[in-house]
């Protein structure tokens, strides 16, 4: 049916940082008509590869063709959410901003239409990227596949922070571009997702191709063996939640009807529930970013008051954002100072702390382009903002989103590192779009749904049931 030639064929692709060499000789082929899986450890190169691939970057050697003939990167698409785009930007220009050629807004807005109706992504082609949640905006590059013309679509990582109906609009994006014979290549730390998602799996370890595997034969066992040099299973975390109440929450009214709920010592409470579940609203209330008036909330037994971010600190509440989220440097400032162990804390200080971390990340960024060597990669960051805010004075802990970007082997050390907070006392509230997370994290879970809490799911008890029945 289409050219027995690969659409995309990469050989000997070599990239060197000074003297870290990152990758020492990719050989890989991408098929008409295929979304091919890209897996493997955190600062293997897998990201590196794909600004190498769609342009951005240069190799140090290596050939590469698009369907026999020379390589041209104006052919290929980059979907990568750490870019940045401009706010002002709408969703139709966003979706094709890269579209050659002289086109009517009219045309263009009837096709974005067409395309969100076909998906049953709901977004207004006239919303302007600024005013969308991180996901939304998420789900503009999702349709953008199906609007940009391009033959190879290169996918870095936008899976995260989708909940499971996300990720079914995800899976029909991908077939229908690939169906007429272009082909993705899907960069994903999600060894199910990338099992489920790709018609094939590359795993690059140590700089090369290690295997490449056929999705519909493949274990999640294989894919981590090929990783890692063996397999690789997330233990249970061990319970050190406690009676003692460390938070207390009486009737938040940040959605159709007042939210109650307790938080112990020691305990991981996860919440779930679709994006109009409430979850959000609840989320953004303890944080700050959303204030919300609430009957009574206590931590440690004394009464508290969150009307906006600046006062987690004097509570003892850290923070760890989204990836993505422009307060995420602000968060962490907060969360340092919070080691003075002061009850009150100084806006002046937290201010300083933000500007300072912003300078720091802008010079580490500099010293890697001056340097030559290659920036941390979205795993690695992750890492190290969650050891960071294990040291922190905290009472409470709000996880988001915590393991975004992370290999199966640091999320295995992400539940050590779970297990040796919650053993200090610390009450950690979860909010995460991963089903599997919730029960694997949480001691207990609160489901939403219609701006109230449904259900309160035992993890332990859920999966004794589980057990019985099997």
């Amino acid at each position: 049916m289409w050219d027995s030639e690969p659409l995309l064929a990469v050989r000997g692709m070599r990239k060197s940082f000074g003297r870290l060499e990152v990758l020492t000789g990719v050989d890989i082929d991408l098929r008409h008509g295929e979304v091919l899986g890209m897996v493997g450890p955190n600062g293997v190169g897998k990201s590196t590869m794909a600004s190498i691939i769609a342009g951005y970057t240069s190799a140090d050697e290596g050939v590469a063709s698009l369907s026999g003939g020379p390589w041209d990167p104006r052919r290929i698409m980059l979907i990568d959410p750490q870019n940045e785009l401009d706010p002002k930007l709408t969703v139709v220009e966003a979706m094709f901003r890269h579209v050659e050629g002289h086109h009517s807004l009219a045309e263009l807005m009837s096709r974005a239409k067409r395309i969100l109706s076909e998906t049953g992504i709901h977004l207004s082609p006239t919303h302007r990227l600024g005013g969308l949640s991180h996901t939304e905006r998420r789900m503009a590059e999702v349709v953008r596949m199906l609007a940009d013309p391009r033959e190879v679509i290169v996918i870095d990582e936008l899976s995260n922070a989708l909940n499971a109906e996300e990720l079914e609009d995800l899976r029909y994006a991908l077939n229908r571009t690939v169906e007429e014979g272009r082909g993705v290549l899907y960069i994903t730390h999600q060894l199910e997702e990338a099992l489920r998602l790709c018609h094939r799996v590359a795993v690059l370890r140590d700089g090369q191709v290690e295997e490449i595997f056929d999705s519909a034969t493949t274990t999640v066992d294989q894919l981590t063996e090929a990783m890692f040099g063996s397999v690789i299973e997330i233990t249970p975390r061990r319970a050190n939640a406690t009676a003692d109440i460390v938070m207390d929450v009486v009737g938040l009214e940040c959605t159709t009807e007042p939210i109650s709920f307790q938080l112990n010592r020691g305990e991981v409470l996860g919440f779930t529930g679709s994006r109009s579940s409430g979850v959000e609203e609840v989320r953004d209330a303890l944080t700050g970013k959303r204030p919300a008036p609430v009957a009574s909330l206590t931590v440690d037994g004394r009464p508290a008051r969150i009307a906006a971010p600046r006062d987690l600190p004097s509570l003892g509440i850290a923070v760890l954002t989204n990836m993505l989220d422009p307060e995420s440097e602000a968060h962490a400032a907060r969360n340092i100072v919070m080691l003075d162990g002061e009850d009150q804390v100084d806006d002046e200080a937290i201010e300083d702390t933000t500007r300072i971390l912003l300078l720091l990340k802008e010079s580490e960024d500099r010293m890697s382009e001056i340097l030559h060597r290659p920036a941390q990669s979205t795993g690695q960051r992750r890492w190290q903002q969650m050891q960071e805010i294990a040291s922190q004075n905290a009472r409470i802990m709000i996880l988001i989103q915590p393991t975004d970007g992370l290999d199966i082997a640091t999320r295995e050390r992400f539940v050590r590192l779970l297990e040796e907070i919650t053993s200090r006392g610390v009450g950690v509230l979860l909010f995460t779009s991963d089903e599997r997370e919730l029960h694997q994290f949480s001691d207990r879970v609160l489901v939403m749904a219609d701006g109230r809490i449904q259900e309160e799911w035992d993890t332990k008890a859920v999966a004794t049931e589980a057990t019985r029945g099997a």
